[in-house]
């Protein structure tokens, strides 16, 4: 039979629906089909179906959502395996697979191809039981160990809820935060998932607090008496636009009812600013992201984007404060098993911020390794770190045969020995570093160097030694990448 009649058969298929081998999903392109056509190389091939096995809570179209092509696409040849590799990455970063693997089978007759996908799900309903430092720096806690700074959490989390990658959770925290959460995540408001809707609630109370930094380590309250130093009631209604596989655009409105104690506003009139023991506000935001890493949790290669922009107190007199961040990441493989990764970070405020909704270098989600036991609070804050990574342990699976449970018997681990070097800077008003923070507004810079073990579930666990330019040093754990 001659070539082009083979692909007129194929194109009568097609348009009727006809699956071929495969489980398929979403009408051709006409467009697609008649251009390869036309076009009549052997370079050029159809995706004529797609097989996915494995997915016993994931629907289908959250799948098929995450692959670089669809069904009836052309595509040249030389690209298919790259396109294969992305669409297997942008799957790991959904978190909701242990293994994913996608192959193809070429029909050579045809000029077109069928790409199977399997994949082994996780374990989708987790107890939230976590014990950590309020302010997320496992090392300064450990070198001043103080039961009182822990927050201790108890709750549930439903990943992949209604097989459609949402996630509903209910977490109550106790310890130095009391903080009540429930939420419900991503909620598709239409068939092709590019727009999704999210909210949450929460209730915060704590008896203590920061109520300043003094040399640049953080002085808590300790008021004899005090019920609650601080409490907090939010109210969050994100929504998210992903016109592309990599790419979200984020805009939330959140109302706060906040309240500290007379005591607090009346050590640190700036807490709130200006002396204020309450704050009412509705607050707005929009966040700009684009991840094409290979990994959410210890990526190795691709880029990541994250632009925003905050303003709180619209309608209010209360406060009025406008913030800025970027966060620029690239990650490289320079050669066999030797990596880099690369990151920069910076954001600011304005110069009436007060001290409660700064950004501090030391606490979360600035624990810059190298500078994690001091505090540096600041309206103006950047940094650069950079690492290379050394694959000591190719990624290994380990499989435990006695253990009949599929979504835990099968362990996945890698080593890699890294080398880091970080700089920045923090600063705020004169008037607010009083000269007791010498950090504060001088050159930052640490190096150091330490292992990673990465394992399933996207677990991180490092040991490493840094040391500053200030003559800090010290040895150092931690429990994910720190970029």
């Amino acid at each position: 039979m001659k070539p082009k009649i083979n692909r007129f058969i194929v194109l009568l298929f097609l348009l009727i629906g006809f699956e071929l081998d495969a489980q398929t999903s979403d009408s051709l392109t006409n467009k697609s089909i008649f251009d390869t056509v036309r076009q009549g190389s052997d370079s050029i091939f159809i995706v004529s179906g797609i097989a996915i096995y494995g997915n016993k809570k994931t629907k289908e179209k959250i799948i098929l959502r995450e692959l670089e092509f669809q069904l009836g696409d052309t595509i040249d040849k030389s690209k298919i395996q790259q396109l294969l590799e992305k669409s297997k990455h942008n799957l790991d970063k959904t978190s909701l697979f242990n293994y994913v693997t996608i192959t193809y089978q070429p029909k050579e007759d045809y000029n077109s191809f069928l790409v199977n996908i399997a994949v082994e799900e996780r374990w989708y309903i987790w107890p939230q039981i976590d014990v950590a430092p309020h302010n997320g720096n496992l090392n300064e806690w450990l070198r001043d160990p103080d039961f009182g700074k822990i927050d201790y959490s108890f709750g549930i989390r439903r990943y992949n809820f209604r097989g459609c990658k949402e996630s509903v959770f209910f977490n109550i925290r106790r310890g130095f935060n009391n903080i009540t959460q429930i939420g419900y995540n991503d909620i598709a408001i239409e068939k092709s998932r590019k727009n999704l809707l999210s909210f949450m609630v929460q209730m915060h109370k704590r008896k203590s607090g920061v109520l300043k930094i003094y040399d640049n380590k953080a002085k808590y309250i300790d008021f004899e008496g005090v019920d609650k130093a601080f409490k907090e009631y939010k109210y969050e209604l994100i929504y998210t636009y992903r016109p592309k596989i990599n790419v979200k655009n984020n805009i939330s409105v959140s109302y706060t009812d906040a309240t500290i104690h007379d005591s607090v506003a009346f050590y640190n009139p700036d807490y709130f600013g200006g002396g204020k023991t309450q704050i009412k506000s509705v607050n707005l935001s929009y966040t700009f992201q684009f991840d094409d890493r290979n990994s959410s949790y210890y990526p190795l290669d691709g880029e990541y984007l994250r632009v925003s922009m905050w303003k709180g107190g619209l309608f209010s007199d209360d406060i009025d404060i406008y913030k800025g961040a970027f966060d620029m990441r690239i990650y490289r493989e320079l050669c066999p098993r030797m990596y880099f990764a690369s990151q920069v970070y910076g954001s600011f405020s304005n110069g009436l911020t007060p001290f409660h909704f700064r950004e501090t270098i030391g606490a979360n989600p600035n624990v810059v390794p190298g500078y994690e036991k001091r505090q540096i609070s600041a309206t103006r804050l950047g940094y650069i770190q950079t690492s290379y990574k050394f694959e000591v342990l190719k990624t290994h699976i380990w499989e435990i045969k006695w253990l009949n449970i599929p979504k835990f018997n099968k362990i996945h681990y890698a080593l890699y020995f890294n080398f880091f070097a970080n700089c920045g800077f923090a600063s705020a008003d004169a008037s607010d570093a009083d000269d007791l923070n010498k950090m504060n507004g001088a050159f930052l810079g640490a190096i150091g160097a330490g292992v990673d073990l990465v394992t399933y579930y996207d677990r991180v666990f490092s040991v490493y030694y840094a040391k500053n330019i200030q003559g800090d040093g010290y040895v150092g754990i931690g429990v994910k990448a720190a970029f």
